[in-house]
């Protein structure tokens, strides 16, 4: 427990995108304990994490308000699962009529503290803040007109609970959105390296095994919580992966390639292959673009929405 206190104080400043909150914490485990480690890996910083993620989920929770209904003075909204508070954010900025009111609720409290670190800048706004499972919420039924859960479902262990839960606490007419990422290129880019330095049998990194979620199982989850008129909408962003591809490539392969068992001899043996392989990949797929020297790639987001 003290250990995970710590960690919890080392990653409070730093944000998620496409890692869970679970995830965030094994990252800075598994680099701290590992018992072998490459030493072309790099030491564990918050803030490459943060390099590492970019703000794409700002950028999706922005144009979602695009795609919702309005809000009015009498809107009562969910951040459900709100990490850093992307959502909260995003319906702030927009300048939302006087009355509107919005609960964030997240099960890791250092993403809560940078959430109430940020209300505390900008006390007028009215956002309640709680610590709470996006899989055990215990608001009171017919509480909400909109909730969100962006970028949540990926680590959550009862996925079905999560959306019976969201469809239980909407108001009557009132809106359930679930977002998940369906096109992820720099994934491909460490699944691919994976498989060319460790050979096809080798069991995937845990990171690299568990960050999909696709838009198969959101429809399947949402008819088992018994949404009804699901309806599917596409948002994207780019990432930003910086002016030097390779040291972002480094900065990937340190925290998400970690494999089965620990990093062995092999890895650093391969260590250049591997980076090199995911730079080459990173630059021939679709998304992949050059602006003003920085390097982005394409992300793209499945997003379900539904009325009670």
């Amino acid at each position: 427990m003290v250990l995970l206190g710590l960690l919890g104080r080392l990653l409070r400043p730093y944000t998620q995108t496409y890692l869970s909150t679970l995830d965030i914490h094994q990252i800075a485990y598994d680099t701290m304990t590992t018992a072998f480690k490459p030493k072309q890996a790099l030491g564990f910083d918050g803030a490459l994490l943060k390099e590492l993620q970019g703000d794409v989920s700002d950028s999706i929770a922005r144009q979602l308000l695009e795609d919702l209904p309005s809000l009015n003075e009498s809107s009562v909204i969910h951040d459900n699962g709100c990490g850093y508070g992307a959502v909260t954010m995003a319906i702030m900025e927009s300048d939302p009529p006087t009355g509107t009111k919005v609960n964030a609720t997240d099960v890791n409290p250092m993403f809560l503290a940078q959430l109430r670190a940020k209300l505390t800048e900008n006390p007028s706004w009215p956002v309640k803040v709680e610590t709470m499972d996006a899989c055990k919420l215990t608001f009171a039924d017919n509480t909400y007109d909109l909730s969100l859960t962006n970028f949540v479902f990926a680590g959550l262990p009862d996925d079905t609970g999560a959306a019976s839960h969201i469809m239980r606490t909407l108001k009557p007419g009132g809106t359930g959105v679930i977002a998940v990422w369906a096109e992820m290129p720099w994934h491909v880019a460490l699944e691919n390296a994976h498989h060319k330095t460790r050979g096809a049998e080798e069991p995937m990194a845990p990171f690299l095994s568990k960050s999909w979620y696709k838009k198969e199982r959101i429809e399947q989850v949402t008819e088992e919580a018994s949404w009804k008129g699901v309806k599917f909408v596409q948002k994207e962003a780019y990432l930003n992966l910086g002016t030097d591809l390779r040291r972002w490539a480094t900065i990937a392969w340190t925290f998400l390639g970690t494999p089965v068992g620990g990093w062995q001899q092999r890895d650093e043996d391969k260590w250049d292959d591997a980076l090199d392989s995911i730079v080459e990949e990173l630059q021939n797929c679709e998304g992949f673009k050059v602006e003003d020297g920085v390097n982005r790639i394409r992300m793209v987001a499945d997003v379900a929405i539904a009325q009670k």
